[in-house]
């Protein structure tokens, strides 16, 4: 019974390792336009004006905090059908 399992657990180990033997990359991506200092500048303008980095301090909408969770409790109290959320 010993070598049935063992056999069977070896069979099953170099099975699972032939399923997880893919490339990492299966697709090709599209060859680059830019030349490397092209890139190189768009790199250090990026760093150097921080775009990747910048956040809004205001909010988007005009509404305050308090506004938002008084629209909030309204919603969660009005028992109506919204159509939005009904697939």
């Amino acid at each position: 019974m010993n070598a049935k399992t063992l056999i069977t657990a070896l069979s099953l180990a170099v099975i699972g390792q032939a399923a997880l033997a893919v490339e990492a990359e299966q697709f090709t991506p599209a060859p680059s336009t830019l030349t490397r200092a092209e890139a190189q500048s768009q790199q250090s303008a990026a760093v150097t004006f921080t775009e990747a980095t910048v956040f809004a301090e205001t909010p988007a909408a005009g509404v305050s905090r308090e506004e938002v969770r008084a629209q909030a409790r309204a919603a969660a109290h009005d028992a109506s059908f919204n159509a939005l959320y009904a697939g």
